[in-house]
């Protein structure tokens, strides 16, 4: 193995998201990624969704169900909100609470991020909730890194500008500052045109004309990124404040366009982390931290001049249902204000010969505040009316609120030992209890084997099992005609099981092959139910498929590296494909570092047809490739880089998967050219 290799394979890709605890990556009980700063910097990509495509396996999908909000789908494991992901940044859970996954809206930008871990497969013997397909935990830079500081400015197509400042400092007694601040504008591709929504529906039914189709999808976003982080020798104090500010919401709440629309979230999180070694056999690790994450969805469900039926429960399309004129449209504005609190300690005990012993526990506590106005629903309509106008009624607090406010309290425990058998192979064993205060107890065991018998080669056998939470809308959601909670409620199960194979064919060449399989059980479905849509545990999903990645380093100035993915995933109970879900992907990309000081970046990601929903019968997606090239250059100047960006090189039309409601899919962003300017200093 050559030095250059050995460094990248032993320092930089070191990581400890498998096992809570540092270890060299191909050696990890787990399936993992990890993208650096690096790897970052060098692909192009300006947010996180771009940069997670080149993981195999892993694909961002746009949902249909909420404002075009990123869906990480892994493994083709994927429901509308990403709540089947857990994603962490620095370890902690960026959660809402009412949905189960991101806030709404989440874009996050990239310069801030040190690395990018993800593991794939069942991991709530880790890490608890929603671990269930994987998880992709962000780790920030920080002030004890090697960091210099920097100012970022991008600027490009669809009126978009990003500006980017940081500042790195460490005092002579050895404390670290790391302080960092993102902002990213745009008003959107207006190109990304839909032909027809649910209103164009509406007013072929009744002879109104109120559709704002064909129109184009309200995708602007103003992203405020700030992150401080303060170390001192065994202590780290981080504080990350997220905003988007009038963010548009994509297809509309309601499946129909909204240009007035705007969506307001805001997200902080304050951390205190402290690591010890209390002798040579004994390491303790405390994390607590603090959320705040409050949302205001400023929504025009339909349209001025809108005509509706609205039951007599006040809701639109509910039986038995009056037709109703809507002068300045159907107008909610749902909100709601998080407070989480988390505790956790783990101990670290290697004094048993070949054991790895590793424990850990911890609590939470969340609480959900909700507020709500409308001119719409229980208490403001009887659905006798003739016309409704804009005033809006503020229903918080009363029985008519889309959702009373809930408080959730979870304890749970954790152990796992690690156990070198012999020098070439590792036994993981672990497992979680977890209890929650509204749905009851659960416990997840994992397994792992991992095989070295020789420094080029490692196998590894691994189990697992993890749970999703139900969300507070899923148990708790009522008012509302898209769905109504059941607190009655179990958590989520899935079994994975995967083969690894690792082999570095030669010192610039290594090769790894996947195989994996999944049972999920009890997944949360609305059903029918009285003539109402209730949330219940009917759905059943089975899996299987194949990762191949290989890493190939040409010569000390050209590399080459890529991924092909297979999967077939089926609804365990109809034996039919599940949609939205490409079954094939593929990722190539090429770095040069060519004379005259300049760096290009050329990647392919190909994205194969998926199949429609039972019941849908437009012919399936089909496939596209997406290109970004980057080309960049250090100028004259000392520090001072230029680079050009152009994504969807070749302006390739490309479409997200939508509901047959609105007929022609979701168009996404056509060729966009930026130019960036970095300088560090």
């Amino acid at each position: 193995m050559n030095d250059e290799f050995k460094h990248s394979d032993e320092e930089a890709y070191f990581t400890e998201i498998a096992s809570g605890h540092l270890e060299a990556l191909r050696k990890a009980p787990g399936v993992v990624t990890v993208i650096t700063a690096d790897d970052i910097e060098r692909s192009g990509a300006t947010h996180l969704d771009e940069v997670l495509e080149s993981v195999p396996g892993l694909h961002v999908n746009r949902s249909d169900l909420s404002r075009l909000e990123p869906v990480y789908s892994i493994r083709g494991i994927q429901n509308g909100f990403s709540a089947q992901a857990l994603i962490l940044f620095n370890s902690m859970e960026i959660k809402n609470p009412f949905s189960g996954g991101l806030p709404a809206v989440f874009r996050l930008p990239l310069n801030s991020i040190s690395r990018i871990e993800i593991i794939k497969g069942a991991s709530s013997a880790l890490y608890g909730a929603n671990a269930f397909s994987g998880v992709i935990n962000i780790i920030p830079k920080k002030g004890q890194d090697a960091v210099k500081p920097v100012a970022q400015i991008r600027t490009g197509s669809f009126g978009s500008h990003d500006l980017t400042l940081q500042h790195h400092y460490t005092t002579e007694a050895g404390t670290g500052y790391f302080l960092s601040l993102e902002q990213q504008y745009s008003d959107g591709d207006n190109n990304r045109i839909i032909a027809q929504d649910l209103q164009s529906t509406t007013d072929n039914l009744i002879a109104t004309d109120a559709s704002l189709a064909p129109g184009p999808l309200n995708t602007h976003y103003s992203v405020t990124n700030l992150f401080l982080n303060i170390e001192q020798a065994n202590w780290s104090w981080n504080n990350w404040y997220w905003e988007n500010n009038n963010a548009g919401n994509g297809q509309g709440a309601a499946r129909t366009l909204d240009n007035s629309g705007k969506e307001n979230i805001v997200s902080f999180m304050s951390q205190l982390q402290y690591r010890s070694i209390i002798d040579q056999q004994t390491s303790i690790e405390g994390n607590t931290y603090f959320h705040y994450l409050d949302g205001e969805s400023q929504l025009t469900l339909f349209p001025a001049n809108s005509r509706i039926p609205i039951g007599s429960d006040g809701n639109p399309f509910t039986a038995p249902g009056n037709l109703i004129n809507f002068p300045d449209g159907v107008i909610g504005i749902p909100a709601g204000t998080t407070y989480r609190y988390y505790f956790d300690l783990g101990l670290q005990y290697i004094g048993i010969v070949d054991h790895i012993l590793h424990f850990q526990t911890g609590a939470q506590s969340t609480q959900f505040r909700s507020r709500e106005q409308k001119n719409f629903g229980p208490g403001i309509l009887t659905g006798t009316e003739i016309s409704v106008d804009g005033t809006l009624t503020d229903v918080s607090g009363s029985p008519n609120s889309y959702i009373t406010n809930q408080d959730r309290q979870n304890f749970f425990l954790a152990v796992q030992d690690q156990w070198h058998i012999t020098p070439d192979v590792t036994l993981t064993l672990g497992g979680r209890l977890d209890h929650y205060s509204d749905f009851g107890s659960t416990f997840n065991p994992r397994a792992g084997v991992v095989w070295e018998p020789s420094p080029d080669f490692t196998g590894k056998l691994l189990y697992g099992e993890a749970f999703r939470a139900p969300s507070f809308s899923e148990l708790y959601l009522k008012n509302n005609p898209s769905g109504i909670g059941s607190s009655s409620l179990k958590p989520e199960q899935i079994k994975s099981y995967e083969i690894v194979t690792d082999w570095i064919i030669n010192p610039e060449l290594q090769l790894t092959n996947t195989l994996f399989l999944y049972k999920a059980s009890e997944l949360i479905k609305t059903e029918l139910k009285n003539n109402v849509l209730v949330f219940q545990n009917t759905g059943a999903n089975k899996g299987y498929g194949i990762e191949s990645e290989f890493k190939w380093q040409l010569d000390h100035n050209l590399s080459l590296k890529g991924y092909y993915s297979h999967l077939k995933s089926k609804n365990s109970n109809t034996n039919k494909t599940i949609a939205d879900i490409p079954r094939n992907t593929a990722y190539l990309a090429l770095n040069s570092d060519l004379p005259g000081k300049w760096q290009i970046n050329l990647s392919n990601h190909w994205i194969g047809s998926s199949s429609r929903q039972n019941g849908d019968n437009r012919e399936n997606r089909g496939s596209y490739t997406w290109t970004t090239l980057k080309a960049s250059k250090q100028s004259l100047i000392p520090g001072l880089k230029l680079a050009v960006i152009v994504k969807n090189l070749f302006d390739k039309e490309a479409f997200a998967p939508s509901s047959s409601t609105i007929p022609g899919d979701y168009p996404l962003e056509g060729r966009s050219v930026w130019g960036e300017l970095t300088y560090r200093y």
